[in-house]
């Protein structure tokens, strides 16, 4: 990995990336276990910990290439931990309201957050930025907080994470044509419908090889191996390959991690699989949520107009996610429940909002609101799902076991 990021990003100092390393790890787990102890999900320990350590604080490790590598790594791993949790039979049966929470979780915010931004002043690219960054949902951290919570198996995390990955689809279709309007003035229909065609087309392909082809060829492999290292090599390669392939596909790696997540998770040694990644989880996940805080530059968040805008658009962020929740009417699932999970933006919104400052639509100061915003709904997310899923009974809580639930 190092020659990776060596023969991509120049010289760089291994010493400092190892120390940053170190100090990043010990941190993590620090912070997950002060968290814990006082009942707060690990996640929001590990953030405000990245917040601490970054250089807008205590400056000890500065934003790298190699840090952000591993936190990719991170959050990939952290999908197929999803996927081999998911039950496709619940899946299924959750997705017409997976589906309706996703697109109402994509319309209302876009659409509040483009007329907010341009009452509060802003131009119309500037404002449809906004409004795209607004509909993103992290799945990664709401992930994360249900996996803290032992919640995984419930009808609510199945029908927040599946409206989650399609926010994902979704918002990365509307990120294209607003970008392609900001660039070109106008937007290209048949460029869009390529994008909507190709999106279509990994997530069926990729179903029909998780399903019938991955489960056979790790039958097939695992009654000849020798090495007991060799599925959990292979179980590695297919991890990446799906995320290679989404990424081909103009898709988020982490949503072929999710497809590859559910494919392993039908494989004749899922066990052996669930213990591997647990280990490779342990390692890399923490450092996903700490990039988070070590990225975040806090000086801006006390610029008044900063403040001003940033207070806006998070009731809008936080109000139009919650009220996605009615997509899911007709089920016995907890409305609440839902629309708090869907409530992070984590690094869905921030990559938004990194390209809305890289074509020139946003300043620091909306770049700085964004990021607010972001930090603020993944913050909150947590002790608000973990009062939620404690005071509601109708939720049915599932006891992690030493091989069916990811440890992080």
């Amino acid at each position: 990995m190092f020659s990776v990021l060596l023969g991509s990003a120049g010289q760089l100092d291994f010493g400092q990336i190892l120390l940053d390393l170190a100090i990043v790890l010990v941190v993590a787990k620090v912070a997950a276990e002060l968290a814990e102890r006082v009942r707060v999900p690990a996640v929001l320990g590990e953030i405000i910990a990245g917040l601490a350590l970054g250089p807008s604080v205590l400056g000890l490790v500065n934003p790298s290439d190699a840090l952000k590598v591993l936190a990719e790594l991170g959050v990939i791993v952290l999908l197929v931990q999803v996927g081999l949790e998911m039950d496709l039979v619940e899946l299924r049966r959750v997705g017409r309201a997976s589906l309706s929470v996703a697109v109402i979780g994509v319309v209302l915010p876009m659409g509040a957050g483009v007329v907010a931004g341009y009452a509060l002043g802003e131009t119309m690219n500037a404002s449809l930025f906004l409004g795209a960054a607004l509909a993103a949902t992290s799945v990664g951290i709401t992930a994360r907080v249900f996996g803290d919570l032992h919640a995984l198996s419930s009808t609510e995390a199945r029908i927040v994470l599946g409206a989650a990955v399609a926010d994902d689809v979704l918002g990365l279709i509307i990120l294209t044509v607003v970008t392609r309007i900001v660039k070109d003035g106008s937007v290209d229909v048949a460029s869009v419908l390529g994008t909507v065609a190709l999106a279509v087309a990994f997530l069926t392909v990729s179903g029909i090889v998780g399903m019938f082809v991955i489960p056979r060829l790790f039958g097939a492999i695992g009654s000849r191996a020798a090495s007991p290292a060799t599925i959990g090599v292979l179980a590695g390669a297919a991890a990446f390959g799906f995320a290679a392939a989404a990424d081909a596909a103009n898709l988020a790696p982490i949503i072929g991690a999710f497809m590859a997540g559910i494919a392993l998770g039908k494989v004749p040694q899922r066990d052996r699989v669930v213990r591997e990644f647990s280990v490779l989880g342990n390692l890399l996940i923490p450092i996903f949520f700490l990039q988070i805080g070590i990225d975040t530059d806090v000086t801006k968040f006390f610029q008044t107009h900063v403040l001003w805008v940033a207070t806006v658009l998070t009731v809008i962020a936080i109000a139009s996610k919650m009220l996605a929740s009615i997509g899911a009417v007709g089920t016995t699932a907890n409305k609440l429940i839902i629309g708090i999970g869907m409530v992070p933006r984590g690094e869905v919104g921030i990559i938004f909002a990194a390209i809305g400052l890289q074509v020139g639509v946003f300043d620091e100061d909306l770049y700085a609101v964004v990021l607010l915003v972001v930090l603020v709904t993944t913050v909150i997310t947590p002790p608000l799902l973990r009062w939620r899923l404690g005071s509601a009974a109708t939720v049915p809580l599932v006891l992690p076991t030493e091989t069916d639930e990811p440890q992080v």
